[in-house]
């Protein structure tokens, strides 16, 4: 069964907004309390990758 990547690539998503809102100008953005919601439950899933390769071993 291969590793969920939902939350990563959600990460990526808001990470690309963050960095659009960046590149406008103005003032320098600052990621949201769902970013780091998200950048923890894809470091979750992550963890949960490694785990899956390891035991496969």
């Amino acid at each position: 069964m291969r590793p969920s990547t939902d939350y990563l690539e959600h990460l990526a998503r808001l990470a690309r907004k963050v960095h659009a809102e960046a590149s406008m100008g103005g003032s320098q953005p600052q990621p949201d309390a769902e970013f780091y919601k998200v950048l923890a439950k894809a470091a979750d899933e992550v963890v949960q990758g490694f785990k899956s390769l390891s035991q496969r071993e």
